[in-house]
């Protein structure tokens, strides 16, 4: 019952209520629509500029993911070719042990030179 109380007084509130209306000038309510005709073209070019500039932090992410991989896969080949560098170097190591010991050069030398000596038979004058 409350309720319907209620309702019916807004009801008759409502119908007795009556509003003012306000007379604008016509060259103010140009200039307003002029206005917001400019607010609305500046908003849909503000909204291009928006829609692009996601473009393009969309394409930067990308940009910066194949950035990532690809120093990825530059450190990667550094790291093989630190590897590679290091087994020339072992594999040099191994065949200057013997290769480049000057003794060695002067015994195979000699030997080679009694061999040839005798191989030939040679005599001096």
């Amino acid at each position: 019952m409350k309720y319907l109380l209620v309702f019916i007084s807004l009801c008759i509130f409502d119908i007795s209520y009556s509003q003012d209306t306000l007379r604008i000038p016509s060259e103010e309510l140009e200039e307003f629509f002029l206005a917001l005709d400019t607010l609305r073209t500046q908003d849909s070019i503000k909204t291009e500029l928006i829609t692009e500039l996601e473009n393009t932090i969309k394409l930067h992410k990308i940009l910066n993911k194949q950035d990532s991989l690809v120093i990825k896969y530059k450190d990667q080949e550094i790291h093989l070719l630190n590897e590679q560098i290091q087994l020339h170097v072992n594999r040099l190591e191994q065949v200057d042990k013997w290769y480049k010991k000057p003794w060695l050069g002067f015994i195979g030398g000699f030997t080679s030179t009694i061999i040839l000596i005798h191989v030939i038979d040679y005599t001096l004058p």
